[in-house]
């Protein structure tokens, strides 16, 4: 273990448990670390320099805990890179950057919470927000008191933490059955609140999102003109009652309306309603958006008059995205954003490891947006989450070939170039050499279906979690030995078109029928794209 110089005694702790989880601090780590004060450092920042000379030395100036904290990531980044860090100050972009357990489907376990903490502190957010759509204490059950079992869970999560300098914070969902204008349904939520706050929870969320459009309560009916005046009198309600507990507490909301142009009538009554000191989140123009930008968030400040508090619905893949698997870099995210919103909160997938891999991605943006670059934080996400190097190749071409999402235009990018190649191949009168890649790309994809399937995989939990894909890859690739075969058994026209049997427009028909019964999604529509013009090329064929 290397040599620690100057730190405190939390932060020699951190330390040991930060290398313990990261090895390469152990097989070539820094043989010396020296760590002193700069009180001219934020918070969150540090000055880090590393030698990577054979005797491995870094020195790290912090004025905080956390800004040592988030020096380790960079000291750890070294190390993976052999990139040598020359003493610049290293400060992020985004205040709150925040992991929000948002998403329908089953929750994540206490144990995956825990792991996750310390994961995202690698990533660099300083955030967590608990609230599982499915977990009946959030949204369904809001009435009743938290038990003391889940009070000691979340002080387990507050415990870790606080020793990865990650606040943890909670929400309760009431809108499915509150009666806005009643007292008693403050109270209500407040009971739950007050517990929160007895065990040390300082961030508070409510949230009002996929609930009726319309008043459910005759009493709430007679009382208020519309379905957004008595949401902002509730939260504005509740919020009085949550200052009154402690000074430095924070509510945030969630509005019934929660992506658009922010021009609705609804979002724009609401956020003038609310009190100046509540945080207004926002998906964006979508609920899961293709692009944030400063414009929109501009729109949002002027007629809200609130900053918005990004949710950002990537990388989940619940209700209609079950079948889509999101491990592909955040995208389309504007520089500068954080100069013009609260924060940003990402909600990830019900697979907890696999999420690991964009969240890694998004803790690189949400810390210098200017620099950031998506293919190449996705590459150093592989390298930081998988030690074994032809582990990490095998699992790099199958995730490569789910990167569908809200994000992406070419969600296949390796997988669609070599499908690209070989259609103009065979069309300009080369359908043996087109053979000759496809067949080359598919004996990859089943060596990597091996490889993952092995018992030695060194990261069976992605395996496990990538299942239905993984499945589906390796369908696709014995298929495409077929459709090589295909191909270089074919002739060329006189005028160089392709020529094919009735035989082979059966088999390429059979195959389409096949892997389109399965409906997870892979290579995009271009797979299906390419078999559909391969058959009209051997149709035409046929009746010329």
């Amino acid at each position: 273990m290397s040599n620690l110089i100057g730190a405190t005694a939390a932060e020699n702790a951190l330390f040991k448990s930060f290398t313990e989880r990261h090895q390469v601090f152990a097989s070539s780590g820094y043989s010396e670390i020296t760590v002193s004060e700069n009180s001219k450092l934020g918070a969150e920042e540090s000055i880090v320099t590393t030698s990577l000379s054979t005797n491995k030395k870094a020195s790290i100036e912090r004025s905080t805990y956390a800004g040592f904290r988030y020096a380790l990531n960079v000291l750890h980044k070294s190390l993976l890179t052999n990139v040598a860090v020359t003493g610049h100050k290293h400060s992020p972009d985004f205040k709150i950057r925040g992991v929000i357990e948002g998403f329908y489907g089953t929750p994540w376990s206490h144990e995956q919470r825990l792991r996750g903490l310390a994961h995202f502190s690698d990533f660099g957010f300083n955030r967590y927000l608990l609230a599982p759509k499915d977990d009946p204490w959030h949204r369904y059950d809001w009435r009743s008191a938290l038990s003391e079992d889940f009070l000691s869970r979340v002080s387990d999560l507050m415990a870790e933490g606080r020793k990865n300098g990650v606040t943890v914070a909670v929400a309760i969902s009431p809108g499915l059955t509150v009666e806005y204008c009643d007292p008693s349904d403050v109270a209500a939520i407040m009971v739950r609140f007050k517990q929160l706050h007895s065990i040390g929870v300082r961030e508070f969320g409510l949230f009002l999102d996929d609930i009726p459009a319309r008043l459910q309560s005759e009493n709430d009916v007679a009382k208020f003109d519309s379905v957004m005046q008595a949401h902002s009198y509730y939260c504005n309600a509740v919020w009085a009652e949550v200052k009154k507990l402690d000074s430095a507490n924070t509510l945030a909301i969630c509005p019934m309306q929660y992506h658009g142009k922010a021009t609705e009538e609804y979002i724009t009554e609401f956020g003038k309603a609310l009190d100046s000191d509540l945080a207004l989140i926002w998906t964006g123009r979508e609920i899961c958006s293709e692009y944030l930008d400063v414009s929109d968030a501009k729109v949002f400040k002027a007629n809200t008059n609130h900053s918005p508090l990004y949710w950002d619905n990537y990388p989940v893949n619940d209700v209609a995205m079950l079948h889509e698997l999101h491990v592909g870099p955040i995208e389309g995210r504007e520089k500068g954003l954080e100069n013009h919103s609260l924060g940003y909160f990402a909600n990830p997938m019900d697979r907890f490891e696999l999420s690991l891999i964009s969240l890694s991605t998004i803790g690189d943006y949400l810390w210098d947006t200017q620099g950031y670059d998506p293919e190449a934080a996705w590459e150093y996400s592989l390298t930081l989450l998988m030690d074994n190097p032809g582990d990490r190749a095998a699992i790099r071409n199958l995730l490569r070939g789910c990167f569908e999402s809200c994000l992406r235009v070419n969600p296949a990018p390796d997988f669609g170039a070599m499908l690209e190649a070989a259609s103009f191949m065979w069309k300009t009168g080369k359908p043996a050499q087109a053979g000759k890649l496809i067949e080359d790309h598919s004996k990859q994809m089943l060596s990597d279906v091996a490889t993952i399937k092995s018992a030695k995989f060194s990261q069976p939990t992605w395996r496990e979690e990538s299942m239905k894909w993984l499945i589906k890859y390796e369908a696709v690739g014995e298929a495409f030995l077929e459709v090589a075969n295909i191909l270089s058994n074919c002739g060329i026209s006189a005028n160089s078109n392709l020529k094919g049997s009735a035989a082979d427009l059966a088999k390429i028909s059979s195959i389409r029928a096949s892997l389109s019964s399965d409906p997870t999604r892979i290579f995009g529509n271009g797979l299906d794209m390419t078999l559909a013009e391969l058959g009209d090329e051997i149709r035409w064929s046929l009746t010329a």
